[in-house]
C-alpha cells in the first residue's frame, strides 16, 4: 500500500513536470530588435539613427547658428558708429569695412585678415543662393571698374539673412543695415557689385 501510494505520487509529479515544461516552450519568445533578422528578412521596426551621430549633427548646426547670431547681435549694437578708412584695428570708436568684420568675428574666436582682400580668401566660396547668416559678402567698387582678380574686392559685409547686409561704408553713413535689392540709399548697387561670399563660421 505504501509502495503503491509512492508510485502514484511519483507518476503525478512526473506528469506535472512534463506539462509545465511543455507550457513554457509553447509561448513564443519575443525577438530582440538588435540583430534578430536572418539575411534578407525585413526588420519588424525601422532602425533608429545612432544617437551619438544625431546629437553631433544637431549640436554642429546649433553651433554655427549660435555664433552667427551672436556676431550679428553684437554688430547691430554699433549701428551708426563712424566710418574711417584705415582706422586702427580692434578698437570700436570707428571702423572701416574690414576692421568691422575683423573686430566682430575676432570676439568669437574667428581670426580674419587685415583687409577685405585678405579676408576674401578665407573659408570656402559660397554661391549667392546658398548664403546663410554670418557668411561674408564681398563687393567691387564702381570707381575701380578695370580691376581684376582679388583687386576687384573693395568692400566686405556680413550677410544677415533675408536679403540684408550688416556693414559699414562711407563717412556720414557708418555701420548700417542695407538691402541687397532695392536699398533705400543705394538701390540695386549691392546686388550689381556683389562678387562672391565666403563661409568663415565652421559647421
Amino acid at each position: 500500500m505504501g509502495k503503491s501510494w509512492q508510485s502514484i505520487v511519483w507518476t503525478i509529479s512526473v506528469l506535472l513536470f512534463v506539462a509545465g515544461a511543455a507550457a513554457s516552450c509553447s509561448q513564443p519568445q519575443p525577438k530582440s530588435r538588435i540583430n534578430s533578422n536572418a539575411p534578407g528578412e525585413q526588420a519588424a521596426l525601422p532602425p533608429t539613427p545612432d544617437s551619438s551621430v544625431r546629437m553631433k549633427g544637431a549640436s554642429g548646426a546649433k553651433s554655427w547658428r549660435t555664433t552667427a547670431d551672436a556676431i550679428i547681435a553684437e554688430g547691430v549694437k554699433y549701428m551708426g558708429t563712424p566710418y574711417v578708412y584705415g582706422t586702427e584695428r580692434f578698437e570700436d570708436k570707428a571702423f572701416d569695412c574690414s576692421s568691422y568684420v575683423q573686430y566682430l568675428y575676432g570676439h568669437h574666436g574667428i581670426s580674419l585678415g587685415y583687409n577685405a582682400r585678405e579676408q576674401a580668401v578665407q573659408g570656402p566660396e559660397i554661391a549667392f543662393m546658398n548664403m546663410r547668416r554670418g557668411d561674408l559678402m564681398f563687393f567691387s567698387d564702381e570707381d575701380f571698374p578695370n580691376e581684376t582678380g582679388l583687386n576687384k574686392v573693395r568692400h566686405v559685409g556680413i550677410y544677415m539673412g533675408e536679403g540684408k547686409i550688416l556693414h559699414t561704408y562711407q563717412p556720414g553713413i557708418g555701420v548700417v543695415i542695407s538691402n541687397i535689392h532695392k536699398d533705400e540709399k543705394e538701390g540695386e548697387y549691392w546686388y550689381q557689385h556683389f562678387l562672391f561670399a565666403r563661409r568663415v563660421i565652421p559647421d
